[in-house]
């Protein structure tokens, strides 16, 4: 077993890498959450919280980071009771903070598939932590405004609040639906009738079917825009619109301006982003620089609501304050991390002990769908068998494995059965006894896995298919079949792991140090 006197581990998660390296490189794919719909997120205290509808409960999960949102925990945080009329069919919760105050804004019914029956109804936290528990207040509504409404939103203009919903004009009915606005007089309660502001009177709202819904208020510089889904969110002709107030009274139609659409499938995109729509109000980036937002998507062609996926993606401004989208980024092309998320190092071990034979470090450093660069020094004691230097759990197997195995060093990574794997592999047989500096590297935008030995480049390998390893980072062992296995036999030192790919130039540096 490896062995030395101390285990050194520093996590360096919490603000930028130390090591050189480009920021270009820590990269991430799309979709960020492989199964959701309808995101909410709220940026507070140095947290990502994003709220979803799960199995008839409502659920939170938090991140320090936006992409790290792909592996955080979700925690249920309500589940009704039967009975009421919000037991059933709860449609795309709303997290909003809100004058110190964390409340859930979300559509439901008094029956399974009564949609006729869908109100706004709001719950409250008990305490400041959205992660503890919740307080259903009831139905958010004045009587005359008191008709079939989803997808409510809230937001503060000039001291008033407001909150925006998609609803019929009817009490019965599926098509058109449209947008509408009225004033609160708190968080909990419509004080006004509902006002019109939007229909889907243009033909790209109505290719399949006449839908305005989710609306999502972006406000910058005082200017205050409505983002909304148009069009059907079960075909890939879902897309966005804006509506921009340009005059004076919110609750006058003739004040909203629209454009759209503004952000929609890229029909002849190599991989598109099929039916992008029902987004999350903004969010800045960790440091502040950037704004992105979270969407949701179709990963089929075919009709349906199973197969939505999760996104983010950045966004800037115009000059008068009206968000401005670029197309679709596709699931397989990188994106730089948002600004301000960890990149380079990320943990160091000086010197590694493990009394059980490994060390689980209790996390997955690496988000192994982006770049990522794992180092050692090693020194085998023998050569008859298969090692793990440093590995990533992914629940039956391993993502990732630096290690030996058929007398070579390799660098391989596995797919999500553990049945296939790629390796690139070292170009000699190491000698027991002698150390030696090794560098695994995926390179995400490049699809390539790269080994190099005591600074050397030794082989690559082209990976095509990433997917999301959410175990542990483990040093000394791997797993195979949900067994640990690969347990190491030798010395470990010096172990380095990294968000993004270093270059050539970064590993000959490190393992001249």
């Amino acid at each position: 077993m490896f062995a030395a006197v101390v285990v050194c581990l520093t996590l360096v998660l919490a603000g930028a890498g130390v090591a050189p390296i480009s920021a270009v490189e820590c990269s991430f794919l799309n979709p960020i959450i492989p199964l959701g719909q309808d995101p909410s997120v709220v940026y507070q205290d140095g947290s990502y919280y994003l709220v979803q509808s799960v199995g008839g409960s409502l659920a939170i999960s938090r991140s320090e980071t936006l992409t790290g949102l792909r592996g955080a925990a979700s925690v249920q945080v309500y589940r009704p009771p039967t009975g009421e009329p919000y037991s059933y069919d709860m449609w795309a919760p709303e997290l909003q903070y809100i004058d110190g105050s964390w409340y859930i804004y979300v559509a439901a019914t008094d029956q399974p598939g009564n949609n006729p029956s869908h109100r706004m109804f709001v719950l409250q936290a008990d305490t400041d932590d959205p992660l503890g528990s919740w307080m259903m207040v009831g139905k958010v509504y004045d009587p005359a405004s008191d008709k079939w409404a989803i997808d409510g939103a809230v937001f503060e203009y000039q001291n008033q609040l407001y909150m925006v919903w998609s609803g019929w004009e009817g009490d019965i009915g599926d098509f058109p639906q449209n947008l509408y606005i009225a004033e609160m007089s708190d968080p909990l309660t419509i004080s006004g009738e509902r006002h019109l502001i939007g229909q889907p009177d243009q033909p790209w709202e109505s290719s399949v079917a006449a839908i305005n819904e989710g609306p999502q208020p972006f406000i910058h510089d005082g200017r205050v825009s409505i983002v909304y889904s148009a069009d059907a969110s079960w075909m890939p002709a879902y897309k966005l619109g804006i509506l921009t107030l340009t005059g004076d009274d919110p609750l006058e139609a003739a004040s909203w301006t629209e454009t759209g659409p503004v952000f929609e499938q890229v029909p002849d995109a190599e991989t598109p982003v099929y039916g992008p729509g029902h987004n999350s109000s903004p969010v800045r980036s960790p440091d502040g620089q950037q704004h992105w937002f979270l969407y949701h998507a179709k990963t089929l062609a075919t009709p349906g609501w199973d197969d939505r996926a999760i996104y983010a993606q950045s966004f800037t401004w115009s000059d008068d304050g009206v968000p401005v989208f670029e197309p679709p980024i596709p699931p397989d092309t990188a994106q730089p991390l948002p600004s301000g998320e960890p990149c380079g190092l990320v943990a160091a071990l000086e010197e590694v002990s493990a009394p059980d034979g490994y060390l689980d470090l209790g996390q997955p450093l690496v988000a192994t769908v982006g770049s990522y660069t794992v180092t050692a020094e090693v020194r085998l004691n023998a050569a008859d068998g298969q090692y793990a230097f440093v590995s990533q759990d992914g629940g039956i197997t391993s993502n990732f494995v630096l290690g030996y195995q058929d007398g070579r060093f390799a660098f391989t990574l596995f797919d999500g059965l553990g049945r296939t794997s790629i390796a690139a592999e070292s170009t000699f047989a190491p000698e027991v006894g002698t150390w030696y500096a090794l560098a695994g590297v995926y390179d995400a935008p490049n699809r390539e896995l790269s080994l190099y030995v005591d600074g050397e480049l030794h082989s690559t390998a082209a990976f095509a298919d990433p997917w999301d390893a959410l175990g542990s980072t483990i040093i000394g062992a791997a797993r195979r079949r949900s067994q640990r296995v690969d347990v190491f036999d030798g010395d470990i030192r010096a172990v380095g792991i990294y968000i993004g790919s270093l270059n050539a130039a970064e590993v000959v540096a490190l393992a001249g140090d």
